[in-house]
């Protein structure tokens, strides 16, 4: 029953492409939410959200200059943009490599099931920390990105 209230006001806060004043999060919702896919990639069948799978899919066909990693973290050496989706296993470890590892700035954190309660406080000491100016909670997923450029702002996105 909880987990009905918590979505519910999840989608109170959350706004579609029209409630964002980001162009990267008004990108993420209105192009990356319209494309068509045409098949699933191997690398989803792992994450149990089908939404989250589905944004997973269309967002890698969005950047297709960006490298997968799937449960993994890039090294250190790579100076590719990447998309890194991040399970819970691997929550504790990244908190603790975000501080000492260079990040690309073009790079998207996939974090799944930021809402567990066993992820809650990760996720919130993601989300509030400086190394990322893009945050969004789209409560079967969050995101992270550095974006230098742009100011620190956390959104609540429906994408989907």
């Amino acid at each position: 029953m909880f987990c009905c209230i918590e979505y519910t006001a999840f989608l109170w806060k959350a706004k579609g492409r029209h409630g964002t004043h980001s162009p990267f999060a008004y990108w993420l919702v209105d192009v990356v939410g319209r494309i068509k896919t045409q098949k699933k990639g191997s690398f989803v069948q792992q994450i149990k959200s089908k939404k989250t799978r589905l944004f997973v899919t269309k967002l890698s066909q969005a950047l297709t200059e960006h490298q997968l990693f799937v449960y993994e973290l890039p090294d250190q050496k790579s100076s590719k943009p990447c998309i890194c989706i991040i399970g819970p296993e691997q929550l504790p470890n990244f908190e603790q490599v975000i501080q000492h590892q260079f990040i690309h700035p073009a790079s998207i954190f996939i974090l799944l099931e930021p809402h567990a309660k066993a992820n809650q406080h990760y996720w919130q000491n993601l989300y509030a920390a400086q190394t990322f100016h893009f945050t969004a909670d789209c409560y079967f997923f969050g995101l992270l990105s550095p974006r230098p450029g742009q100011a620190k702002e956390h959104f609540y996105l429906k994408l989907g």
